[in-house]
């Protein structure tokens, strides 16, 4: 078992909401011999800054059709999305956990 990275387009999304630089660092283009890096956080990373920096917390449940998400206020539980039938399976849901928290990453992004 090991904790997933978090995808490049969710990596741009946190960058551009001033997620805090890690020591996992990918290069993403070079100009004249500039380099430019693109720190890549591990999802639970990004769940837990979602969390105590932004109070909004990301909860991922399994229902008969897969994995979905419901965010919330990290304070006090205020509901604020869920991704019901917003899923790329047949039932509207995610295949893996790990999709769903993806999803519910990026969905928290643009409530910034």
């Amino acid at each position: 078992m090991k904790d997933e990275f978090v995808t490049l387009e969710t990596a741009e999304m946190l960058r551009d909401k001033s997620f805090p630089q890690t020591d996992f660092k990918i290069n993403i283009s070079t100009l004249h011999q500039c380099y430019l890096y693109l720190s890549i956080p591990t999802q639970s990373i990004a769940q837990k800054w979602l969390r105590e920096a932004k109070n909004i917390h990301i909860c991922i449940y399994n229902c008969a059709c897969g994995y979905g998400y419901e965010i919330s206020k990290a304070d006090n539980g205020t509901h604020i999305a869920s991704s019901t039938y917003k899923g790329t399976n047949d039932g509207g849901e995610w295949d893996a956990y790990e999709e769903a928290l993806e999803a519910g990453i990026q969905e928290a992004l643009k409530l910034i």
